[in-house]
């Protein structure tokens, strides 16, 4: 059974700067689902837990230095057995389901080498609350109760 230790945004912040610090040319990576929660609520000063910890990161790229970085993280890898949680490797198909618009409401960051794309939490949630599975509307709640959403 996966562990579900991915609570605080810390932590995403934390392995971008890791996967960051590895890579020899740059590289990109869109953040979704509740990693790119806690990151936005990291960026915002909050320390909050999320309500039933996630075991994933979801991340998205078409750089062979960043899938690489990804692959080494999936799930049963030793990073998972240290973290209590592993990296998602999405297809960028899956972009599809978030809010038309949303690349030009995301928010765009520099991390060394690594250029960060994250839809805004809005456009993040608007997926989990389609899916509207009991984790997905706790995760929500807790973005209302921390002041990412409206």
């Amino acid at each position: 059974m996966p562990r579900r230790e991915l609570k605080n945004g810390k932590q995403v912040a934390d392995w971008l700067a890791e996967v960051s610090g590895h890579l020899q040319a740059p590289g990109n990576m869109t953040l979704i689902g509740s990693a790119a929660l806690l990151w936005h609520a990291h960026q915002r000063g909050v320390t909050d837990n999320l309500p039933e910890g996630s075991m994933d990161v979801d991340s998205v790229t078409d750089s062979d230095e960043v899938a690489k970085l990804c692959y080494e993280a999936l799930i049963g890898s030793d990073f998972e057995r240290v973290h209590g949680w592993h990296i998602n490797l999405m297809p960028e198909s899956v972009l599809r389901e978030l809010p038309v618009g949303w690349l030009q409401r995301a928010t765009k960051k520099q991390i060394g080498k690594l250029n960060l794309t994250v839809p805004t939490p809005a456009d993040l949630l608007a997926p989990k609350l389609k899916r509207n599975e009991p984790r997905d509307r706790l995760h929500a709640e807790w973005a209302k109760r921390v002041g990412l959403v409206a």
